[in-house]
């Protein structure tokens, strides 16, 4: 009794390494490179919080779009509605600090846990540790203030549940498990159907086995976790509308995030050394996986290589894969196993939260969408001359989530919901900044009466010879030509 006292004692007051490893990420992604990196490596976490703000201030789900004169009053597929109130009232609290903040938490949670499912799982403790900060360095290409975040840690729970029911076959648990799960994923992000194919990869793992309890017990949690998922407010919808997505070539072909990674870009490094240790456990372990995790590992592969926004998601379901299947030996066993012990007696969350919380307070507000990259002095331009800028606006693909947010009296062209669009729309706005023949057509056929585009782009050339329009402003950044009357 006297021994568990000290235990006790430690337990309440010292955090495990679980516990550690989240603040060690809450306050990386705080600092003000981090915080800046996440709200303005692309437009749309300022679109997701313009599209939650609307929400708040109507108290309804987005029906129709209210953004664009392209589109305006067209029916909107919600896929992420939930993620975007939760940003929205961050922002609200805190501006660009508050959707920092969320993607900060979320992300951190997510890999504290997977952190914490590696040791639990019975892997070294410096294996799981290693392992995971390599995994969370292969996904920071998404280290964004956006529902995708969200996404990493419900596929990481998803796939703790089929672990557990991999070991222990209690089909009640799992059932229950992905039902919650896929009811909040498919109001969160999109990208819940990916759950469903880590399920299938386990599916055909039981059905090369021959495990007919298995199969069945699998088969009715994707039954239910299916039907959970027709509880979203456009129902059977959402999923017609993903799925002609993910089937469009052209939108595949023209999204950043779903083209193949460049390994020579920094951004590649993490995902390049995952899968180097991938490799490496391959060639020389070979580890003894179940037909289930083989599929795993080969399917979502294949989705990493295929689409950039796919690496983090294979790093967190691979992650319990290269950690089972390292075993320390000699000092380096000695020392986990000792260190592994002392983590088993802490796990106080006391501390982790005040210092999360002290993170939050005392570290002055940083995020900013940066005037180099962003058309900042341009939109104060627009708003200071109200009487120069009537009419329809072409802007730039990416800067349409800035520009709901910071110029909501001007409705954009563009932004980054393309599968709103369409594939019609985002063509003719190829057509007509890519300056092929017949680009002056868009400019008529959705009356364009003043741009807003990069000032190095050469659409603002072209303007130049055309008869009735004129530079009414620049800076290094944007440019804005009018059509005069």
């Amino acid at each position: 009794m006297a021994d568990d006292l000290p235990r006790q004692a430690w337990r309440w007051w010292l955090p495990s390494v679980s516990q550690w490893l989240w603040l060690l990420l809450v306050w990386l992604l705080l600092t003000p490179a981090w915080r800046t990196v996440m709200v303005s490596a692309d437009g749309d976490p300022c679109m997701h919080w313009a599209v939650g703000k609307w929400m708040l201030q109507h108290r309804e789900i987005m029906q129709a779009d209210v953004f664009s004169y392209t589109r305006s009053g067209a029916p909107i597929i919600s896929t992420e509605w939930l993620a975007e109130v939760i940003f929205a009232l961050a922002g609200r609290w805190a501006g660009l600090d508050g959707l920092a903040i969320v993607a900060a938490f979320v992300i951190a949670t997510t890999f504290a846990l997977l952190h914490r499912q590696l040791v639990r799982e019975g892997g070294d403790l410096l294996v799981a540790t290693a392992v995971t900060l390599l995994a969370a360095w292969a996904a920071t290409n998404h280290w964004l203030a956006r529902p995708h975040a969200f996404s990493f840690l419900m596929i990481l729970l998803w796939h703790a549940a089929l672990r557990v029911h991999e070991r222990d076959g209690n089909a009640r648990r799992l059932v229950m498990w992905l039902a919650v799960l896929a009811v909040l994923w498919v109001n969160l992000h999109g990208a819940f159907i990916a759950g469903f194919f880590v399920l299938g990869a386990y599916w055909l793992g039981a059905f090369v086995e021959r495990d007919r309890r298995k199969l069945g017990q699998l088969t009715l949690a994707g039954v239910v976790a299916g039907a959970a998922t027709l509880l979203n407010p456009s129902g059977w919808r959402l999923h017609l509308h993903n799925l002609e997505f993910l089937q469009s070539k052209f939108f595949t072909g023209y999204l950043a995030e779903y083209q193949s990674t460049n390994f020579q870009a920094a951004s590649g490094v993490g995902f390049l050394i995952w899968l180097s240790l991938l490799f490496l456990v391959l060639v020389l372990n070979r580890p003894r996986w179940t037909a289930g995790e083989i599929f795993l590992l080969l399917s979502w592969g294949y989705f990493a290589l295929y689409a950039g926004r796919n690496i983090g998601l294979l790093a967190i379901l691979t992650a319990p894969l290269v950690t089972q299947s390292i075993a320390l030996t000699g000092v380096g066993a000695r020392l986990s196993a000792r260190l592994r012990r002392l983590n088993e007696a802490t796990g106080s969350w006391l501390l982790m939260v005040a210092l999360g919380v002290a993170a939050v307070i005392f570290l002055p507000p940083s995020a900013k969408m940066p005037p180099k990259t962003w058309p900042v002095p341009a939109v104060e331009y627009i708003r200071h001359h109200p009487a120069e800028f009537t009419g329809n606006m072409l802007n730039q693909y990416m800067w349409g989530g800035y520009l709901m947010l910071y110029l909501p009296e001007h409705r954009v062209f563009v932004d980054g919901r393309a599968d709103f669009y369409g594939e019609a729309l985002v063509k003719d706005f190829q057509l007509v900044t890519s300056l092929r023949p017949g680009w002056q057509t868009p400019l008529e056929k959705y009356h364009i009466t003043w741009t807003l585009m990069p000032t190095d782009h050469p659409l603002n050339q072209a303007l130049a010879l055309l008869p009735g329009w004129r530079q009414v402003y620049t800076d290094p950044v944007a440019t804005i030509w009018r059509k005069t009357p």
